[in-house]
């Protein structure tokens, strides 16, 4: 079986700065000339998320969750608008969407919400490639929400399922997945195949693998492949049902 259908997640690590967003499109442009990207998913450049709920810390002692949600949220915004941008300045077209128009539907807990629903039916693809802003949602009275840190590996493999991509591609700054924290241990394996049970247990035991746990239990459950690796490499570690030889 090969692979065609891709949605692409670049987390905030490998989109520190401004260089991160002329990276994430070349990357975008690359991975374009291979596949048919249905999607990008952006986290908050660097540390925009801390930046900005630090801030909200200093404006109030405790920030109403409601309003703390809406700033949070503003970050991926950023990311999706700048990608956009320069996919369009290198004449790829692209737009950029935040949740609202992309009707990511979530319960009401603020800072912590559920996805109920995406339409991405609602995304003209005719317009260009979909630059996504992850973390985000809105309830149905159109208050947004953010789906906890890390969250926009949740819309990443949402935003996958709901597109019907063959698998869904992360980029993070640590490349794969290895079988002991890379940081701490020089010695540390890629693991080129892992199963779903077994990434969980690999984060459970919290080895320093940056992958949001609920990202990985939802892929299980909708069957959706992950691939893991930095984005300027394709060596990486596949997550899938079980140990198989399907590669891109």
């Amino acid at each position: 079986m090969e692979y065609k259908n891709v949605v692409l997640k670049f987390g905030g690590s490998v989109i520190p700065d401004e260089k991160g967003i002329y990276q994430v499109a070349d990357a975008v442009k690359k991975i374009s000339s291979k596949y048919n990207v249905m999607a990008v998913v952006v986290s908050a450049m660097g540390k925009t998320t801390n930046n900005l709920d630090a801030l909200a810390h200093r404006v109030a002692d405790k920030p109403d969750v409601r309003e703390l949600d809406a700033l949070l949220a503003t970050g991926e915004m950023q990311s999706a608008a700048l990608v956009s941008m320069r996919l369009n300045a290198m004449g790829i077209p692209a737009m950029g969407y935040n949740a609202y128009q992309c009707g990511i539907q979530t319960d009401k807990c603020f800072g912590n919400a559920q996805i109920q629903h995406i339409g991405m039916e609602r995304i003209n693809p005719l317009y260009g490639i979909p630059v996504v802003a992850g973390f985000q949602g809105v309830t149905d009275n159109g208050d947004i929400t953010t789906l906890g840190r890390e969250g926009s590996d949740i819309s990443a493999v949402m935003i996958a399922v709901a597109c019907g991509a063959d698998f869904c591609w992360f980029f993070k700054n640590g490349g794969g997945i290895c079988d002991k924290n890379p940081n701490a241990n020089s010695d540390a394996k890629l693991f080129n195949v892992i199963s779903y049970t077994k990434m969980l247990e690999v984060l459970n035991e919290g080895r320093g693998q940056v992958l949001h746990k609920r990202s990985v239990s939802l892929a299980q459950k909708y069957k959706m492949p992950l691939f893991v690796s930095g984005v300027d490499s394709d060596v990486g570690t596949w997550i899938v049902a079980k140990k198989h030889v399907k590669m891109h």
